[in-house]
């Protein structure tokens, strides 16, 4: 009877033992794509403190502008054919030669629409006048090359189970190559030579991970695309295309504004501030990625009463976490901004709308998300319109006069007006389903 007891116990510890490690490799699974994303974020801040603190204020706010149109511009070139990407690619996940297939076409069409985005910028830097040596004008097509790529073979990455992978040569190992730049030229450093640092690493991170040995699904990198092929990517990635195109644009046209009617130290004040606040969205973002698939399930449902508590969930705890931080930051805005150098604290105004308008913005939740669980992408197409005409309206009324406080208001302003759109349409779409069932 002992013995049977005995057997008994040290079955029960095993499985209770089994139970833990599994559970422990599940939290870990799912805990350290968004931990890692979150380095990411970090080191990105860092790589904008030894930045700003090397350059000084004005040369810091010439590089700040054309990274910050460079990155939009490399959104924009994906033409929508990332969130394709990560929406197809898991149903083609065992055969790898559908998977080159569906690949090698996308990246040469967007490698086409990059070329020609960073062409136009480096016709702006002549219509401007700008003062360029002849090599810089390879670096904004480089740049948005390499952002428009490293975004497909993200998106592709995680589609194909490969989250960490994604993360990793997305974001960590391009910004460990600008921070190991900036620090290599040191004194020598210049807004020119840390732009090169930026876009090169981007195109070459980009097509380096396409030799990478664990990612042979990835290959072959490029193809030309047939007239079908072309026809029938552009069609399923065109309302996420202008949804992206309008979004980029109601950024750059206030963007442009400020940088043709303020100083550069302007500049620098927002796009400082502005990385403060990307480092809380991609927090939220991280705290809203845990309960997404219980919400996808509930769409896809439209299980209303579901949708609506996991959705209260989500929302208070991106409250829980980030409210009293962002708080903080509101209250101590001078000592933060002088991190980047002590010219920065009159950034601190900034500062504090941008992050007020983020704490808003995560009270409405993850408004983005959840329309995008109901699959309504031409919707939010219309949205990022009606976004892209208050925001210019605005930044031609208030950037001029008010500066760089006046472009966080816009920023802030369009960022909310978003959530509302979304959150309103979302919840009208699934009451409307639930009547009709």
């Amino acid at each position: 009877m002992s013995d049977s007891t005995s057997s008994s116990e040290r079955t029960l510890r095993d499985r209770l033992a089994l139970f833990r490690r599994t559970q422990a490799s599940d939290i870990i699974k799912s805990g350290l794509p968004a931990g890692l994303r979150l380095g990411g974020a970090f080191l990105q801040l860092l790589a904008t403190v030894l930045i700003a603190r090397a350059l000084g204020v004005e040369k810091a706010g010439v590089y700040f502008f054309w990274v910050a149109a460079i990155v939009e511009a490399g959104r924009v070139a994906t033409f929508g054919l990332d969130s394709l990407s990560v929406q197809q690619l898991p149903r083609l996940k065992n055969d790898p030669v559908k998977i080159s297939a569906f690949l090698a076409p996308i990246r040469a069409i967007v490698s086409g629409i990059a070329v020609l985005l960073g062409l136009s910028l480096c016709l702006y830097a002549v219509w401007t006048g700008s003062d360029y040596p002849s090599w810089w004008y390879f670096l904004p097509v480089a740049g948005v090359v390499g952002i428009a790529i490293g975004l497909i073979n993200g998106e592709s990455m995680t589609g194909l189970g490969h989250p960490v992978l994604s993360i990793f040569y997305r974001h960590t190992l391009p910004t460990l190559f600008l921070i190991i730049s900036v620090i290599v030229a040191g004194d020598r450093l210049t807004p020119n030579i840390a732009l090169a640092a930026y876009s090169i690493g981007f195109l070459v991170v980009g097509f380096g991970v396409l030799f990478g040995p664990r990612l042979r699904e990835l290959r072959p990198r490029l193809r030309i695309p047939r007239g079908v092929d072309l026809r029938e990517n552009l069609k399923l990635g065109f309302p996420i295309w202008l949804s992206s195109l309008f979004t980029a644009l109601a950024f750059i046209i206030p963007l442009v504004i400020l940088e043709r009617t303020q100083p550069s130290s302007e500049m620098a004040y927002f796009t400082t501030a502005l990385r403060i606040l990307v480092l809380f969205m991609v927090l939220a973002t991280a705290v809203y990625s845990l309960t997404m698939p219980d919400l996808s399930r509930a769409a896809h449902e439209f299980d209303r009463k579901k949708m609506k508590s996991i959705y209260r969930s989500a929302t208070w705890q991106g409250l829980a976490l980030l409210g009293l931080p962002s708080l903080l930051v509101i209250g101590l805005a001078e000592p933060i901004m002088v991190v980047f150098g002590e010219d920065f604290a009159a950034g601190a105004p900034t500062l504090r709308i941008l992050i007020g308008f983020g704490v808003l913005s995560l009270a409405m939740g993850p408004a983005h998300q959840l329309l995008l669980m109901v699959g309504r992408t031409r919707q939010m197409a219309l949205f990022s319109l009606i976004h892209l005409f208050v925001a210019a309206i605005l930044a031609f009324l208030i950037v001029p006069t008010y500066g760089p406080e006046g472009l966080a208001g816009v920023l802030g302003f369009g960022l909310l007006l978003d959530k509302i759109l979304y959150l309103w349409y979302a919840v009208r779409v699934t009451n409307n389903v639930s009547k009709e069932a």
